[in-house]
């Protein structure tokens, strides 16, 4: 069912998956120079129940396990509690907002475009550049304000993806002190475009499932293993509980709060907006507490197997 700019408008006001591994044909549009400009058009996804219409959210964890930083899937994108987020808002609300931050969410948004100008060098083996083709593209927190805004504000008068009416989205790379930023100069063109007859077959045949672009459902079990690893220190083959208990060895971890860090708004779980506790032996809200509960029995019963 097609999209109507109501439904996008609701979806991105409220922003709130056959999977498989990333693949190579992503627009790496941050590598363009300094002050240098990208033309692209989001095309529609496949999959026409998307109520984004163009966009998916991608919503990941990094956990840091013997050094190495290892990146796993927010059960939450499968509709699933997850235990790194329930540890994440016991840290919050044990005041410390370092690790309440380092465990928390990651998101990012995934579509497809249409590249129509490449400020990119051209493939030393091929000599083409992307213009004219087919992308995906992971966009930042930045670009996807800019969208979500674009909404909010009603700059749009149709779907920015239509091939009939649409508008193409130019993202602009600024310095800004030491750090490029995408928010001076990104946005819709002021001016619908139709595509010709010939880009819309190619784009059409081309165009795919979003969620197909997500990573797979990793499981609790497998999720509960990494928390332990990058809480406790053990071996993550090991998946059996701390001494102490994993739930246990949760809290104790948690109750060593660190200096407070400054934590960008759109980081923030819904946990940090609670009253906070007063010390740091706080116990966790009822949701965290009943999901590391859980975790808690699922592991001593593997542990006594």
């Amino acid at each position: 069912m097609k999209k109507s700019l109501k439904d996008l408008q609701s979806a991105f006001s409220t922003p709130e998956r056959s999977t498989g591994s990333r693949p190579s044909n992503y627009y790496p549009f941050y590598t363009m120079p300094m002050d240098a400009q990208a033309v692209v058009r989001f095309l529609p996804d496949a999959n026409e129940e998307n109520p984004m219409g163009f966009l998916v959210e991608k919503v990941m964890h990094n956990l840091v396990i013997n050094g190495d930083r290892r990146s796993t899937p927010c059960l939450s994108m499968y509709g699933e509690d997850c235990p790194i987020c329930a540890v994440s808002q016991q840290y919050y609300k044990n005041k410390d907002e370092v690790n309440g931050k380092k465990y928390w969410k990651k998101r990012q948004h995934i579509g497809q475009i249409l590249v129509i100008e490449d400020p990119l060098d051209a493939d030393k083996d091929t000599g083409e550049n992307h213009e004219g083709k087919v992308r995906y593209i992971n966009l930042s927190f930045q670009l996807f304000n800019i969208i979500k805004n674009a909404f909010e504000k009603g700059d749009l008068e149709s779907a920015p993806y239509e091939f009939e009416g649409g508008c193409n989205f130019n993202i602009v790379k600024s310095p800004q002190g030491e750090y490029p930023t995408y928010t001076l100069g990104s946005g819709f063109a002021r001016r619908e475009t139709d595509l010709d007859a010939d880009t819309i077959a190619m784009v059409q045949e081309e165009i795919v499932d979003l969620s197909t672009l997500l990573p797979a459902n990793p499981g609790v079990e497998k999720t509960e293993a990494l928390l332990n690893a990058a809480l406790t220190g053990e071996p993550l083959e090991d998946s059996k509980p701390a001494s102490g208990g994993f739930a246990d060895a949760v809290a104790a971890t948690a109750a060593k709060a660190a200096p407070a860090a400054k934590v960008e708004e759109e980081e923030i779980p819904v946990a940090k907006a609670a009253p906070v506790a007063e010390t740091a032996d706080e116990p966790l809200d009822d949701e965290a507490e009943d999901i590391l509960a859980k975790i808690r029995s699922r592991r001593k019963s593997k542990a006594a197997e």
